[in-house]
């Protein structure tokens, strides 16, 4: 690993978060991911070289654990890497108000949207039984229109093909509409009042979802200090 040749702190701390991709590794790995799938999933372009590369790195240096069970491999923070919690959510928060994004096309990206959504939303609040959200999004690649998410009464399940159960509620959307509204930048009520999002589904069931819903919970409520 490259360095910069200082005994200063913020240099060796610079040495390790500063490569490429680094920071996203660790954001997936505080969000919950512990399996190699999982983490790339939250960092789709990396590719699984590089990614096994950023790993052995977090190893090596303490901030990751890696522990294997048969053919099952999985990655938590060491102490020393939930100590840079505050860094990484620091860097999220200063982006939302600072570098906050236009979504453009290139950063648009509906499996990654969704996949945030499924793992920073909590199963309690949209109904008191088993209830699948259909989502046909519009806007993306023509092969990721389509998702579920199966929100049992302890998980919320992702699914990427139809799980062949009925459909409680379909959320028709544009991805950026259905971005914005999860980053905070608009409410869901604009964006079904423009068009770009319909709730098709029982009345109390779409009442219930925008509240649900709700935008991200850390950074959805992140002002942006760059006048638009």
């Amino acid at each position: 690993m490259p360095t910069y040749g200082q005994f200063c702190p913020v240099a060796k701390t610079s040495e390790l978060l500063c490569e490429r991709w680094m920071p996203l590794v660790l954001r997936e790995l505080m969000c919950g991911s512990a399996r190699f799938g999982e983490i790339q999933r939250g960092v789709p372009l990396i590719s699984p070289g590089l990614l096994t590369k950023r790993l052995r790195q977090l190893v090596l240096a303490g901030v990751a654990e890696r522990t294997a069970t048969g053919r099952d491999i999985t990655y938590t923070l060491t102490p020393a890497g939930w100590e840079l919690y505050p860094i990484i959510e620091a860097m999220g928060v200063w982006g939302q108000r600072w570098a906050r994004s236009r979504y453009g096309v290139d950063e648009l990206d509906p499996s990654l949207l969704m996949w945030d959504m499924r793992r920073m939303l909590v199963p309690a609040g949209l109904a008191e039984r088993p209830t699948v959200v259909e989502f046909r999004i519009r806007g993306g690649p023509p092969r990721k229109t389509r998702y579920w998410l199966v929100v049992e009464k302890t998980a919320i399940d992702l699914c990427l093909v139809d799980p062949q159960r009925d459909v409680d509620l379909c959320v028709e959307a544009e991805l950026r509409a259905l971005t914005e509204v999860w980053m905070g930048d608009r409410t869901m009520a604009e964006a079904v009042a423009d068009g770009t999002i319909s709730l098709l589904g029982p009345p109390e069931l779409a009442s219930r979802f925008p509240v649900w819903l709700g935008c991200h919970p850390l950074l959805g409520g992140v002002p942006s200090a760059v006048p638009t």
